[in-house]
Order: structure tokens, then sequence, then C-alpha cells
């Protein structure tokens, strides 16, 4: 199967990198360097959803679009992914476009994109065959009121697969530099006070139960890794170009001043440190609507 799908991956992760290389001061770059960066873990869950032809999937939270364009890639589906950016929705229905072109989607497959709010979906009770979030919960405000959506969309049977950050899953040695953990923890601490957080997904499962899912699979999705870290690697450029978009927020909510943001950035972004090893893991929550 996963030489089959081959030739749609490469077909998207083209079309991804395309868009990439021409639009070099995109907004929310960060973002679509992540996206780009783990496909191969995002796509080894979505592998494991059973997804049948003729399914309708929401995508919550969408970005730039990988879930519901790799989900058309697998099956013919019919797939909307909805994000509070429009800046970000236009960028994925361009994206989208160019892996039609490359032939990298199902025949019969449709993909759209529209703006939307996790905590206010649009689509009718019971419609919704699979619903996805990726990387969502940890920016939401109100977990219980999003669940509780999803359960109302999601049809008795249905599946939904929440994927998402737990910190305490991840460790580093040697740990990360005290400039790092600043920003880091200006990040963390502006999650926790608008109500998600980066020890999220240990909680999705009982939220979802609570909303009326019985929970069928927790994935942990591990990744580690050995070598250098230097300040021309995409993971460094990536987290960079993350904690500058949001200084502006953490300096005016008062969790780090501008004097030391710019510090502590300056000497990350300088940073070159031999023999790190890093132990990641994302957790996947899949749940069956009663």
């Amino acid at each position: 199967m996963a030489e089959q799908r081959a030739p749609a991956w490469h077909a998207i992760d083209d079309a991804f990198t395309s868009y990439l290389n021409a639009n070099a001061s995109i907004h929310e770059r960060w973002l679509l360097v992540q996206t780009m960066a783990t496909a191969v873990l995002r796509r080894s869950v979505l592998g494991t959803l059973n997804v049948q032809p003729g399914w309708r999937i929401l995508d919550i939270g969408t970005g730039f679009g990988a879930i519901p364009i790799e989900l058309a890639a697998m099956q013919p589906i019919d797939a909307v992914g909805i994000d509070i950016d429009r800046e970000v929705l236009r960028a994925a229905e361009t994206i989208r476009t160019d892996v039609v072109e490359r032939g990298g989607l199902i025949a019969d497959s449709r993909v759209t994109f529209v703006a939307g709010s996790a905590h206010a979906l649009e689509q009718p009770d019971a419609s919704i065959d699979l619903a996805t979030a990726r990387f969502l919960f940890q920016h939401l405000p109100d977990h219980a009121t999003a669940a509780s959506e999803l359960a109302r969309v999601v049809r008795t049977g249905g599946l939904v697969c929440i994927i998402d950050v737990d910190d305490g899953l991840s460790v580093s040695h040697p740990e990360p530099s005290a400039a790092y953990e600043r920003l880091a923890r200006a990040v963390a601490a502006r999650q926790q006070r608008h109500g998600g957080g980066r020890q999220v997904a240990r909680t999705l499962p009982s939220c979802l139960d609570r909303a009326g899912f019985d929970i069928q699979a927790l994935l942990v999705i591990p990744q580690a890794a050995y070598g250098s870290s230097l300040p021309d690697d995409l993971n460094r450029k990536m987290l960079l170009e993350r904690f500058v978009g949001m200084r502006h927020e953490l300096v005016e909510e008062g969790l780090i001043s501008a004097d030391e943001f710019d510090d502590c950035l300056a000497r990350y972004s300088a940073e070159v440190i031999h023999g790190v090893c890093t132990i990641e893991a994302h957790m996947a929550v899949v749940g069956r609507r009663r």
C-alpha cells in the first residue's frame, strides 16, 4: 500500500515545497515548514483510520490543508478543511490546486476549504464520517465546547482523530539552552493563559469521552534523532520563525520583555550544539461516536 501511494505523496510534497519556495515571506511560514517536516508521521496515523470511499471528512484547524489533501490521496472522499485564518486558507487552496494538477488526488475526491471556528461548526448534525484536528487543541480556550461540537456533527459510529502535543513525552540531552527555554516558557505560558497548553494530549481521551465518544485507540507517535543543532537547520529556522511571529503578543501580555526576547532570540539563533539526542512524541486519540 505504501508503494502504491508513493506517487501521490511525491506530488503532494512537491506542491508544498513549490509553494514554500515561491513564497519566502508567507504568513505563518513556520507552520508550513512544520507541516512539511512532519508529513511521514502524520500519514502513518491517517493510514490507520481505514477511511472508506465516499466518506465526508471534516478537518478542524486545517492550516495549509495537509490532512484533507492527504486523505483525498488515499480514497475518493468529500473533505472540508476549516480554519479561522483566511490567509492560510487561501494558501491551502493554491496548494490543493497544484496537487490536483500534479495528479496527486484520487479521482472523484473533493477537497474544499472554508473559514470557521472549532467552537461553532457550521456542519449539520450527524453529517460527518470522520473529524480530525491536529495541533489545534493546545491553542483552544474551550476544549469542552470544541469536543461537544465534534460530537454533534459526527454521525453515530463515525470517528474522530485528534493529534496533539504533550511535552511530558519529550526529552533532550543535553538539555536545551537557557535562551531557548526562556522563549519556550513564554510561548507555553501564553497558550496556558488562553486555555490551551503544552500538555494537552493527556487530557484529550477524557474530554472526548465526556463529549460522547468511545475511545478506540491511543497512539504515541515517536521520533528520535541524534546529531548537531546548527543555525541553518530546518527545525531551528522553523522555531525561530514561530518565536518571531509571536513576539508582539508575548511582549504585549507581559510574558517577556522586548529586550529579553531579543537577547534570547539572538543567542538561540547563533547556538552551535554538537551531540544532541532528542526524543519527542505526539499522541493521537481515536474515538467512535456513541
